[in-house]
C-alpha cells in the first residue's frame, strides 16, 4: 500500500480509508475480521461517527492491542457544548482509546449550524479537549462549499470531509479546491461511489485519482469488497476518452438530484424507510427479480402511502432534495414492476 500525507496534519495515510458506517450490517466476528484484514493490508485510516450504529463499539473491539497502528476519525452531530462533550466521552469509551486522531463536526452544511457551534462555544470546547490530548486534529464534515469560508477563521481547522465523485463536483471546482490546497487542509472524500448509485467502482477511483490530495473513504462490509478496492486503487490507471464518455452517460442518467444514502433525513415520524425507498431503482439494477420484488420490500414501499408531507426530511437533507416527490416516484416505479410480475 502506498501512502500520502494528509495536509497540515502530517499524518501518513493510505490511498483510501476504511469507511466503517456499514460494518454494523455484518456480524461482530466478521466486522472484526474485516477491520483487522484491512489494517494488515496497510489501510491504517478508519472513519466512523458517534451516530453510526454500533460502529465505534465494533472498532473498539477490533483495535484491541493495535490502536497505535491506526488513524481514527470520528464525528459528532451535536451543536450544544454539553451534548457534544458527552458524545466525545462516549466515543472515547466505545473506541477503547485515550485519544482520537481526527475529530470532525458532523454535517456542517448550513451556516446556521456553524454559527451555533461558535456561539455555543462547542468549537472552543473541542480545542480545550485537544489541549488535554484527547484530540489530535479538528475538522468538519460538509456538503456545502459555501460555508467553508467560516472554517478558515478557526485556527485549529486542519481536516475537511467532502463528497467527491463525478456527480458531486461542488468541492472540486477550481476556486474552492485550490484554496483548500493552498491552506494545506487535509481532505477526506465521502461518497466516492455516489452513495452506492455509481456501480462502476474502477471508474470512480480513476476519477478521484486526479485529485491527488483527497483520500477517499470507502464503505466496506465484505472481504471481497476490500480486495477489490485495493486492486482498483493500486492500479494507478487514469481516465481515458472512453472513461470520460461513460462518465457523461452516467451523469445524464442520474442527474444531480439523487439520494446519496447519507440517512440524515431519518428517522421518519411515519416509519417510512426513506433511504431504502429512494434506492429502489438501484436495487432493481443490482438484484434479480425474485430478490428485488420481496414481501419485505413491498411492505416498506407501501408505507409511502402514510407520508403526511410534513417536510421534515427535506429540511434535514444536505442536498436539498425533493424527497416527498422522490418517494412517490420510487413507490410508483416499484408497484409497476410488482404489477407486471403478476401479469406474466
Amino acid at each position: 500500500m502506498n501512502y500520502k500525507i494528509l495536509g497540515k496534519t502530517n499524518l501518513k495515510v493510505p490511498l483510501f480509508g476504511f469507511g466503517a458506517i456499514q460494518i454494523s450490517r455484518i456480524s461482530e466476528k466478521d466486522a472484526i475480521f474485516l477491520i483487522r484484514e484491512a489494517i494488515d493490508k496497510g489501510i491504517n485510516l478508519i472513519d466512523t461517527a458517534h451516530d453510526y450504529p454500533n460502529s465505534e463499539a465494533l472498532l473498539g473491539k477490533a483495535l484491541k492491542g493495535i490502536r497505535d497502528k491506526v488513524v481514527i476519525s470520528t464525528k459528532s452531530l451535536q451543536s450544544s457544548k454539553k451534548e457534544f462533550l458527552n458524545d466525545l466521552e462516549v466515543s472515547l469509551k466505545r473506541l477503547k482509546t485515550d485519544y482520537i486522531d481526527i475529530f470532525l463536526f458532523h454535517d456542517t452544511s448550513k451556516s446556521e449550524k456553524v454559527e451555533k457551534l461558535i456561539s455555543n462555544e462547542v468549537i472552543e470546547a473541542l480545542i480545550k479537549e485537544k489541549q488535554k490530548g484527547k484530540i489530535n486534529f479538528i475538522g468538519f464534515s460538509c456538503h456545502n462549499p459555501q460555508v467553508i469560508e467560516k472554517f478558515y477563521k478557526i485556527d485549529q481547522f486542519s481536516v475537511l470531509m467532502i463528497p467527491i465523485n463525478f456527480i458531486s463536483t461542488e468541492f472540486t471546482k477550481d476556486y474552492v479546491y485550490k484554496k483548500l490546497i493552498d491552506n494545506n487542509i487535509g481532505l477526506l472524500g465521502m461518497k466516492p461511489l455516489g452513495g452506492g448509485r455509481i456501480t462502476d467502482i474502477n471508474l470512480c477511483f480513476k476519477y478521484i485519482r486526479q485529485f491527488k490530495e483527497v483520500i477517499p473513504i470507502v464503505g466496506m462490509e465484505s472481504y471481497s469488497e476490500l480486495r477489490q478496492n485495493i486492486e482498483y486503487v493500486s492500479s494507478g490507471e487514469s481516465l481515458n476518452s472512453s472513461d470520460r464518455k461513460r462518465i457523461e452517460e452516467i451523469r445524464n442518467e442520474l442527474g444531480d438530484k439523487f439520494c446519496r444514502g447519507c440517512s440524515y433525513c431519518m428517522p421518519c415520524d411515519q416509519g417510512i424507510d426513506i433511504c431504502e425507498i429512494n434506492f429502489i431503482k438501484v436495487f432493481y439494477k443490482q438484484f434479480p427479480t425474485e430478490k428485488f420484488l420481496t414481501p419485505e420490500r413491498t411492505e416498506k414501499v407501501e408505507k409511502v402511502d402514510d407520508c403526511i408531507e410534513c417536510g421534515k426530511c427535506e429540511e434535514k437533507c444536505p442536498y436539498h432534495l425533493n424527497i416527498i416527490e422522490m418517494l412517490k416516484e420510487n413507490r410508483d416505479f416499484y408497484m409497476k414492476k410488482l404489477k407486471n410480475k403478476y401479469l406474466f
